[in-house]
């Protein structure tokens, strides 16, 4: 009798391999496994996106789940949001020594989950955790597109098991159910000001000597009155956060607090960004549409969306989307 445990062992070995079953346990997806992979992501793009003093990071994600795994944790994602949020601003804490301001080009963390049994050409079991990072607001939802274009994002690479930066095309994202649950967005703020530890700037640079505005002002940086001639439709929208994005009105944007969102087809998806920059104390454009742009008739170049190409931007201006949508900016501060 006292031998039979160690049979009863080599017969479950037998049905079940050691090596399958602590497999299937270690790869489990868990909420703690979820967090995780987002804060893996997070962290990662701190050290490849920062550039010289300015601390920059991934500011998007999509959390993409095998359709089981989706409806097994659903239930959780707001707390593992909120985890995220907070491990974070303690990543930004720990590596804030080399950099002299946090630069994000976003105003808030946004989260998406969905579920989906393909993706980029890979199949998602229900083991796969797939994190998709992104600066700002350029990552799709669930809609159809018919461009081609890619984007340039971080995530895990299976060969390599690393977050390096891929170009993913649009249409990778159709086969993911993105559902309105499983939107999150939490806004932040930091202090971009320097410490009082910090050295004096060297004479010449204005960045550290110009005092910052703050990330939203209740009276706007800006008023952007626009006309939509398809619509015959005319509205105003105040600017208050640092960068907003110009994009078609579409259910999947309507989570973006910083998008001037237009009822109009011949706007893009996104059509552009308008920024403030502490630099130069003045603002900037940068167009991301197939179709023209134009500031006070001159046309603005195309540029990705993931590598802006800053063009300056009048106090005020006239800016025409695609010779249909005519936006009137006129700073306020």
């Amino acid at each position: 009798m006292a031998d039979q445990p160690n049979w009863l062992h080599k017969l479950g070995n037998l049905l079940v391999p050691p090596s399958q079953s602590q497999t299937s346990s270690t790869v489990a997806v868990t909420n703690k496994r979820i967090l995780t992979e987002l804060v893996t992501s997070f962290e990662d793009s701190i050290g490849r996106e920062s550039v010289g003093t300015s601390m920059l990071f991934n500011a998007h994600f999509l959390i993409i789940l095998h359709p089981d795994t989706y409806e097994e944790r659903q239930n959780a994602f707001p707390v593992i949001v909120d985890e995220a949020v907070k491990s974070f601003k303690a990543v930004i804490e720990s590596h804030k020594g080399p950099y002299e301001r946090i630069a994000p080009v976003a105003s808030s963390w946004f989260f998406k989950f969905g579920g989906g049994h393909e993706f980029g050409g890979e199949t998602v079991s229900p083991t796969d955790v797939y994190v998709v990072g992104a600066l700002t607001g350029i990552l799709p939802g669930n809609e159809q597109r018919q461009s081609s274009d890619k984007l340039h994002v971080t995530r895990r690479v299976k060969q390599t098991n690393r977050y390096e930066k891929v170009d993913v095309d649009l249409n990778t994202f159709q086969h993911i159910d993105f559902r309105e649950p499983g939107a999150f967005v939490v806004k932040f703020k930091f202090d971009t000001s320097p410490s009082p530890n910090e050295r004096a700037p060297m004479t010449g640079s204005a960045t550290r000597n110009v005092p910052s505005l703050p990330r939203s002002m209740a009276a706007g940086l800006a008023e952007i009155t626009y006309y939509v001639a398809e619509l015959n439709k005319e509205d105003t929208y105040l600017m208050r956060d640092r960068e907003i994005v110009v994009a078609r009105k579409e259910p999947d944007n309507q989570h973006f607090p910083n998008y001037l969102l237009l009822e109009s087809a011949y706007v893009s998806n996104p059509h552009a960004r308008i920024r403030y920059d502490d630099a130069t104390q003045t603002f900037q454009l940068a167009s991301f549409s197939r179709n023209e742009t134009r500031v006070n008739e001159q046309l603005i170049p195309r540029s990705e969306p993931a590598n802006p190409q800053w063009y300056s931007l009048p106090d005020k201006a006239q800016i025409l989307l695609n010779s249909m949508v005519t936006l009137h900016f006129q700073r306020t501060t």
